[in-house]
């Protein structure tokens, strides 16, 4: 089992079970704005990978390589895997168009700590070689990897008895840190330097040390997915990326939305919304606060935030649903990414 970041499961699963016998679910794509604004310009990136030693620290690394028990070049590998993380990210999103530069000795400290910065000329190079607007350099990556076993005698239920059996647990926690800066050679700009920590881990649970081990994935195989993992992260740092976000609706309320929900699940949206419509006026509270929260669903599916966000507000003014409330607060939080997204890709 792989995870990427804990969090307490139950209590995030715990509305969902409360709201089921009402509620059912849509699963919609949105376009997320990056946290930073590159200038408009840049749209063709080179992704170089900048964080190898350079000449005479190779040993150190060696070295370090043989106390940790890491294995030689694992870096590197992932490193490399970083690059194709990120490109892949930028790829795969509507912003920016990414290639990997590769045959380019680009050399750093090997370490966490940064190189200088990249003298502009060789910039210049890079970007005219490769036919890009703008240079993204991974200039650090280190990494430390945390392998912990455990056991516990748990009961079991073997030929229909209970007995003590002794379980098996190992959990290998993987630390990726990388550092990634953005050259712009048209304004002798570096747009952004910054660096992070990006953390996956996996459990597993087994009969025996040796058959819980073999369920997990070699150190060198985890090193190099959470390198990959870490150019994603780093993609969605500097550019709008599509992500799926889940929204509630009402099912039930009486026959009719029963009907409705049918309808949405075959992606009849219109006749979903001819009953709900005429609902938002019922003399019941429930049933028109929920024929309300329904039409902001719809009006979001639709792309109309400000209309979304008036049904919400009328669900939960009108009709006192505090569910309404909550919706129409992410509605406005919505409505102020799209305005950061509409200058992100202009």
């Amino acid at each position: 089992m792989k995870t990427f970041l804990s969090r307490p499961f139950f209590l995030l699963l715990l509305p969902v079970i409360l709201a089921s016998c009402s509620t059912a679910s849509h699963q919609m794509q949105i376009l997320k704005p990056a946290d930073i604004t590159l200038p408009a310009e840049i749209k063709q990136v080179g992704v170089v990978n900048r964080s190898l030693p350079a000449k005479g620290e190779g040993v150190k690394n060696f070295l370090e390589g043989l106390v940790t028990g890491e294995s030689i070049g694992a870096d590197r590998d992932a490193s490399n895997e970083s690059l194709r993380g990120l490109a892949s990210g930028l790829n795969n999103n509507p912003r920016f168009t990414a290639v990997v530069v590769e045959g380019v000795e680009l050399r750093g400290t090997g370490t966490r700590h940064w190189p200088e910065f990249l003298d502009w000329k060789q910039v210049d190079e890079l970007c005219e070689r490769f036919r890009v607007d703008a240079i993204v350099a991974l200039e650090t990556f280190d990494s430390d990897v945390s392998l912990k076993t455990s056991s516990a005698d748990v009961e079991r239920v073997i030929d229909k008895k209970k007995v003590i059996v002794k379980e098996y647990y190992a959990d290998l926690d993987m630390n990726v840190r990388s550092g990634w800066t953005i050259y712009y050679p048209k304004q002798r700009q570096v747009v952004d330097r910054n660096s992070f920590n990006d953390n996956m881990s996996w459990g597993e649970s087994g009969d025996s040390p040796d058959e819980v081990l073999g369920k997990l994935p070699s150190k060198r195989m985890a090193l190099n997915e959470s390198g990959y993992y870490s150019g994603q992260q780093y993609a969605r740092r500097i550019s709008p990326t599509w992500v799926y976000e889940t929204r509630s609706y009402y099912r039930k309320a009486n026959d009719e939305f029963k009907e409705a929900s049918r309808m949405v699940k075959r992606g009849n949206w219109n006749e979903a919304i001819a009953i709900w419509k005429k609902y938002t006026l019922s003399q019941d509270a429930k049933i028109a606060s929920r024929a309300c929260y329904n039409m902001a669903l719809a009006s979001e599916v639709d792309g109309n935030l400000s209309i979304a966000e008036e049904w919400a507000n009328r669900a939960w003014q009108q009709h006192g649903l505090k569910k309404g409330r909550r919706y129409a607060d992410l509605l406005r939080f919505r409505m102020q990414e799209e305005d950061r997204l509409n200058i992100q890709m202009q």
